[in-house]
């Protein structure tokens, strides 16, 4: 068991579970991609025993600051043992689908290559941080799995590039407009028989999934990180997909998620996303109640 360093929050949990927290929570637009606040939160949070590290988001505006933005990150004392690739490479790949569906062949390859090439950067960074997993989106908003067989044949050579810069290419909950993401992740096995795969809360919410899909042998035993998030909405109603909630502020039963990560015996990491919404110390204090709640509950 962890040590409560703060009275307020008591880490009783798995040991082998690590708390991580994405920057992704704290760095958005209107504070002007703030990545170094971010960390230095996460250093502080990692310093008082309530997380064990961080979850590098990628974002477009880092690509032309690999030096200062990795730097950043690797000159901290905070381990950052799993990098989220840019999600517009997730994006490009289900255009290129599209692209080749409506005949666009040449079109299509155009784009593959480019994202192929925007996907080594990613790599890269994940490279210089240390991390050893990077979370892969291979589907794209209501794009999601209309042509999920294309998707799935890129990706073992994605899962190949990966490997070449010392990352295990983690496949993420793919949502589903026209299948549901157990059946979209195990088909993806059909191309990758040795895919791995992250649980998303919020994403398996959509559908309902949220308990069922971790009841799959076949899903569980490729189970390797898991991303947590609450959610409000209907079945498939993609617009409920934002705002982001913390846990225990939407519908999602985590007392059962929890009970039924246990009967699996999960022992990898998880990584908190639901952003908080202030630019002072008010964050540190929102992140600490759900991380509280988290250890609780888990």
């Amino acid at each position: 068991m962890s040590s409560n360093i703060r009275k307020d929050v008591i880490i009783v949990m798995d040991p082998e579970i690590r708390l991580l927290c994405s920057t992704g929570t704290m760095v958005r637009r209107d504070n002007s991609y703030n990545y170094p606040r971010a960390v230095n939160i996460i250093d502080k949070l990692c310093e008082e025993g309530t997380i064990y590290g961080g979850e590098l988001m990628m974002l477009v505006h880092y690509y032309d600051k690999m030096d200062k933005v990795t730097s950043c990150v690797a000159d901290s004392a905070v381990p950052f043992p799993v990098i989220h690739c840019e999600k517009g490479v997730g994006s490009d790949l289900s255009r290129s689908a599209t692209l080749y569906s409506e005949g666009n062949f040449l079109e299509a390859e155009a784009l593959f290559e480019d994202l192929v090439s925007t996907f080594r950067l990613n790599c890269e960074f994940g490279r210089r941080i240390g991390a050893a997993h990077m979370v892969f989106h291979l589907w794209s908003g209501m794009d999601s799995d209309r042509h999920i067989e294309y998707n799935c044949e890129k990706a073992p050579l994605l899962k190949k590039i990966a490997s070449e810069y010392g990352l295990r290419l983690l496949f993420e909950t793919i949502p589903g407009t026209t299948r549901d993401p157990l059946t979209n992740l195990l088909r993806l096995t059909e191309t990758l028989p040795d895919a791995e795969f992250i649980y998303d809360t919020r994403l398996s919410a959509l559908h309902g999934q949220e308990c069922t899909i971790l009841q799959n042998a076949d899903f569980t035993s490729r189970l390797r990180h898991v991303h947590i998030s609450d959610f409000r909405g209907k079945l498939r109603d993609f617009s409920a997909l934002r705002p982001i909630y913390h846990p225990g502020e939407g519908q999602i039963d985590f007392e059962a998620v929890a009970d039924k990560l246990k009967k699996i015996s999960y022992n990898g990491k998880i990584t908190l996303e639901s952003p908080v919404t202030c630019d002072d110390d008010r964050d540190i204090e929102k992140l600490r109640r759900t991380f509280g709640y988290i250890a609780r509950v888990f």
